[in-house]
Formats: structure tokens, sequence, C-alpha cells
């Protein structure tokens, strides 16, 4: 009796899975036609130089992003989760008000940060001023790109994937898209890019709110819960959310370091024929990304109601049936590299090398499944951070040797090796942690 129990609760889970990952794979889908289109766009109007521009600039304000969102844009999926699995529905609304509070305030600060030094940015990134004003209206868009994250992923822990999608970087791509065609009518500066990804992100924002307040209401959030005082303090809150912080951060320096210093090191152009490897190579662990949409909340609520076995059991069937979507994505990649590149532009043909080591070390993460979230969900932020503090570290040091020697080459050689690092890490504490491999298949330990 038992046992059919379980196995009608893992069947109910898996069901979740599948059919949240549908809807997440779809607009996940619609995402990468959208990034392609936005690159192929790009690279026509404004050439390799001009995405490397907008590269560089998105990843300053990725990076300030990452800083004022503090790690809530992580743990809110978490708290929600927490709440949500002893039924405290009331104080759900509660802990999204006061992340939103922190954000706001530690937002507005990097932003002046980013304004004041502004010169300094572009002068180390460009080798000259001439983009100043540029990176003070990155600094500018700080804040309400920051809200929009969090509002996004608030709305995945309350389990509305279809409008979580909504706000990733598909349809802010899209709506980019629409406004610089008004301005290229006028004319082709590469500024643009950035003026028009700027509006397309302050049309999303109020949305984001609409539609968090519509769940809000049509959902739980205003029900009375089981405990009558809000259990957690600033400080639980913080100790929550600081590991995150460390965590994302970290993974922007290994997501980024390699753009960055091929922009400090080589030309514009050098780091648009990266990125755009990088965007092909990052297909084959899209699914990765879409899956763990899905499953973060449902991981952090097994591990809340202590239901070990299923936990293990959905931890595997996630890790399935991302291999399994991800495998003809990677062989794709492998078997026409050169024709991929080739569509965007001529001059991308050079980063073959790069997009085939590249796509290995995504590929080995999609193997790896949800690894450094899993961590992330079911109370172990340290050992998360600690994996990647060392990860980024090497990155850090293997981008610095590798860049000058052999330039993008040596760039995609150091991201592949550290990502394929992390993962192993993971995986090892993941088993050390919990009892079992995150593998999709079946693999003997000696114990």
């Amino acid at each position: 009796m038992q046992v059919n129990l379980i196995k009608q609760i893992g069947d109910r889970h898996l069901f979740e899975l599948l059919r949240g990952s549908f809807v997440a794979l779809f607009f996940k889908a619609i995402g990468v036609v959208s990034i392609f289109l936005f690159m192929y766009v790009v690279s026509q109007i404004y050439g390799s130089d001009g995405y490397g521009l907008y590269s560089i600039l998105w990843a300053i304000l990725v990076f300030g992003s990452v800083v004022a969102k503090i790690g809530f844009d992580s743990s809110i999926v978490k708290f929600i989760a927490g709440f949500y699995a002893k039924k405290n529905f009331k104080f759900i609304k509660r802990i999204y008000k006061k992340g939103l509070s922190w954000i706001t305030i530690i937002g507005v600060a990097v932003g002046i940060i980013i304004c004041l030094l502004s010169k300094q940015f572009s002068v180390y990134f460009f080798e000259s001023d001439e983009y100043a004003d540029l990176v003070v209206f990155v600094g500018f868009l700080v804040l309400p790109f920051s809200i929009l994250n969090y509002n996004a992923e608030t709305l995945k822990g309350l389990k509305n994937i279809t409008a979580f999608s909504l706000f990733q970087n598909g349809p802010i791509l899209i709506i980019t898209l629409m406004m610089m065609g008004g301005f290229v009518y006028f004319r082709k500066m590469p500024a643009d890019i950035m003026y028009s990804l700027g509006g397309a992100i302050l049309v999303l924002v109020p949305i984001s709110f609409i539609l968090l307040r519509y769940n809000f209401r049509k959902k739980f959030c205003v029900g009375a819960g089981h405990a009558k005082k809000f259990p957690l303090t600033n400080k639980s809150i913080l100790k929550t959310t600081m590991p995150m912080l460390y965590a994302g951060s970290l993974f922007y320096i290994m997501g980024w370091t390699d753009t960055l210093m091929i922009s400090a090191n080589m030309s514009n152009a050098d780091v648009g024929i990266y990125n755009a490897a990088l965007k092909i190579a990052t297909i084959s662990s899209t699914i990765l990304v879409a899956v763990n949409s899905i499953a973060m909340p449902k991981y952090a609520e097994l591990v809340e109601r202590n239901d070990y076995l299923l936990f293990r059991n959905f931890v595997k069937q996630t890790s399935l049936l991302i291999l399994l979507i991800s495998a003809p994505f990677f062989v794709m990649i492998f078997a026409f590299p050169t024709f991929m590149l080739n569509i965007f532009a001529p001059d991308y043909v050079l980063g073959r090398e790069a997009l085939l080591i590249l796509a290995c070390g995504h590929f080995f993460s999609a193997v790896s499944g949800s690894t450094i979230h899993l961590l992330n969900m079911t109370g172990k932020e340290k050992i998360a951070r600690n994996i990647l503090l060392v990860s980024a570290l090497i990155n850090v040091v293997l981008n610095y040797l590798l860049i000058p020697k052999f330039g993008i080459t040596g760039a995609a050689i150091a991201t592949a090796s550290t990502t394929i690092l992390w993962n192993a890490l993971a995986v090892y504490f993941i088993y050390r942690q919990f009892g079992f491999l995150t593998l999709p298949f079946k693999v003997k330990v000696r114990k």
C-alpha cells in the first residue's frame, strides 16, 4: 500500500516535471530563436564590432544586477517552496516584499557606482572614454533589470512557468529588435542596441508587477497560515541569500571572464566572434536551464518534506530528460559548426574551434544534470559557493594564461575546462551529501 502511494506521488511529480518542462522548453525554444535572430540582425547591421560592444555592455549590466539582487533571485524560489510545503501561505508575499526592498536599495547603490566609474570602465574595456555615456546608461538600467529578474523568479517559485518565461531573454530581445527597427530607420549607430534594450526592460517591468499581483490574488498568498509570527529574521534571510549571492557572482565570473578578458586583450570584433560561438554552444545546455526552472522549487519542496526517496527519483528523472533532449543538439553542433557560424557573418567562422570546445563543456554540464541549483535549493548553499569559488579562480588563471597565447580558442579551453570541473565537483559532493549521483544512468560507486 505504501509502495503504491509512493509510486503515485512520484508519478505526480514526474507529470509536473514533464508538463512544466514542455511549457518552459516551448518558451526556451522561442528564446533561442530570438537570441540567434538578434545576433543575426545586429551582426548584419552593425557587424561583429557592434555585437562585441553589446556583449561587453550586457556583461556589465548582468554583473551589476547579480550584486543588486544579493541572492534573492535564487533564494525566493527556496523560501516560497518552504512556506508552501508547510502551508504558511500568508508569508510568501511578505518575503517577496522584503526581497524587493533590499534589491531596490542595493540596486540604486550599484547603479550609482557604475555611473561614477563609467570612464574607467570605458577606458579598460574599449581603450577610450568614447563609450562612457553608454556605461552610465547601463548604470541606470541596473535597478529595473534586477527587479525584472526578481519578479520572474518569484513567478517561477509560484510555479507559473508561463509567466516566468515571458521575462526571459527571448521576449526581451524580441522587443529590443522592434525598438531597434525605429532607430535603424533614422540612423545606424551601435549605441542604439543598448537604448533599445533599455526600452524593452522598462516595458516589461510594469507587466511583471501586474502578473505578480494577479498571481498573489489568484493563488494562496492572502490566506491564513499555520504560523502566527513570521519565522524569518533579516539575519536568517541574509544567511540564506548571501551564499547564493556569492554563487551568483562566481557564476558571473566564470560566465563572463572570457568575454571581458578578450575585450581587454583583443578587439570588439573578436568579442563578437567569440560570443557568437558561445551562444551556439549553449544550445545543448539550454534544456538544462528550462528543466531547472521546473525542478528548482520541487527540489526544495521534497527536501523540506523529507521525501528523500522521491527526491532521488525526481533528480534522476530530471537528469534523464535533460540528456535525452540535449544530445541531438550537441550532435548537430559537431556536425555543422562552420555552417552554423557562417549563417550570421562570414568572419564568425573564425570561431569554429572555440565553438566545438565550448560545446563539449556545455554538453558535460547537461549530462551532469542539475547540480549547483540542487545544492542551493537543499540547504547546501555553502558547498555550492565553495565549488564555484575554486572553479572561478581557476577560470581566471586559465583565461589569463591562454588568451594572450591562443586568442579566443584559449578562452574556450579555459571556459570548457572549468565548466567540466565545477559540474564534476558538484556531482561528487551531491553524492557525499545525499548518497546518489545526479547522472541519468546507473554508476557503481565503491563505498
